[in-house]
């Protein structure tokens, strides 16, 4: 299907079945001793069982979509209907040079995700925690044929939690990937009108902030499905081979991650975006119920389109946050969409 500036739009959305027995073994056999600086917790795999409640927003919000790729370890939801012809099943394997099979770290699969067959110069990447909850058009994604973000310079804080893990150090990663290539000066200026935009919301004072200083301290991250032309990762994978072939070799996700964040900031120092409007998506960060309660609240009211369900749940709570998401889910979406059996 073609948007209202002709071009088609795809989606791709990452899924692993966290309990899959052969999945588990291989995980389990591959899996180091020392796990310090390796995030294997149960919240980067496991599954809220809710993720039918994604094609169903994509069906009714994004009807316009031009076709769906579900990325995962070669497996899928049994109630998946893959004769469905939006959609395509890609074995992420498929995109890696056998020397770094297997891999369990999502964070390479993302660096790889624009080999796939047949996928659009445009494309919406989506992890399986971030759900269209309202009505969207191509426009929420790209306009005059560029990924829609909201840039920002932001300080990045160091922060963990009590088992010592956390995404400060990706950030910082990511950034001193541009910082190689870039100078934040140039690309300031460069895009004055872009990061200074009201449409940037309160953001504009984190780059505010950040313009005396001389070097990158940083990108706002607002963990949401990210816009990307396929040809941003053809040229970042020219110019910085080197740290991508670093980044697809860890076989999980390392405290010190290159990621899809990197593509995005890229992106952002190229200038190949418009500016996103600030009621475009929310994140949530789950750990207890009461959070649960909120995320319900959002699902069946949204004042914004995209929602980010950011799992840190904590083990006890974890069944009773889910079952308070997936039956949210099932007031605001209970039809069946085409994509199911």
């Amino acid at each position: 299907m073609k948007t209202g500036e002709n071009y088609p739009i795809d989606f791709i959305v990452s899924w692993v079945d966290g309990n899959d027995e052969e999945w588990l073994a291989k995980k389990n056999k591959y899996l180091e001793k020392n796990t310090a600086f390796v995030d294997v917790r149960k919240r980067r795999f496991r599954d809220w069982n809710n993720f039918e409640y994604w094609f169903r927003g994509v069906e009714k919000y994004a009807p316009w979509v031009n076709h769906i790729y579900l990325l995962t370890p070669g497996h899928y939801p049994k109630w998946l209907n893959l004769d469905n012809e939006k959609i395509t099943l890609i074995n992420q394997d498929t995109l890696f040079e056998e020397k770094y099979l297997p891999t369990f770290n999502n964070c390479a699969v993302e660096l790889l995700m624009y080999k796939i067959p047949g996928l659009s110069e445009h494309f919406v990447y989506f992890n399986d925690d971030m759900f269209i909850v309202a009505p969207t058009k191509p426009e929420d994604y790209f306009k005059n044929g560029l990924p829609r973000d909201r840039a920002a310079f932001a300080a990045n804080p160091v922060k963990v939690d009590k088992n010592g893990k956390g995404i400060c150090n990706i950030v910082h990663t990511n950034t001193a990937l541009v910082a190689r290539y870039f100078d934040k000066d140039e690309v300031f200026k460069k895009n004055k009108k872009k990061f200074l935009s009201l449409k940037n919301g309160r953001d504009l004072i984190k780059t505010l902030t950040a313009i005396p200083y001389v070097d990158f301290v940083g990108f706002n991250e607002p963990h949401t499905a990210n816009s990307y032309l396929k040809s941003t990762f053809v040229d970042l994978w020219e110019k910085a081979n080197v740290e991508m072939t670093k980044g697809i070799s860890a076989r999980f996700r390392e405290e010190y991650a290159y990621s899809q964040w990197g593509v995005r900031y890229w992106q952002i120092c190229m200038g190949n975006f418009e500016v996103r409007e600030k009621d475009f998506s929310k994140m949530f960060d789950v750990v207890h119920t009461e959070n649960a309660k909120s995320v319900a609240q959002f699902i069946k009211k949204p004042n914004k389109k995209v929602i980010c369900i950011n799992d840190d749940a904590e083990e006890d709570e974890f069944d009773a946050i889910a079952d308070t998401v997936r039956n949210a889910f099932k007031e605001a979406l209970p039809d069946k969409s085409k994509f199911e059996l």
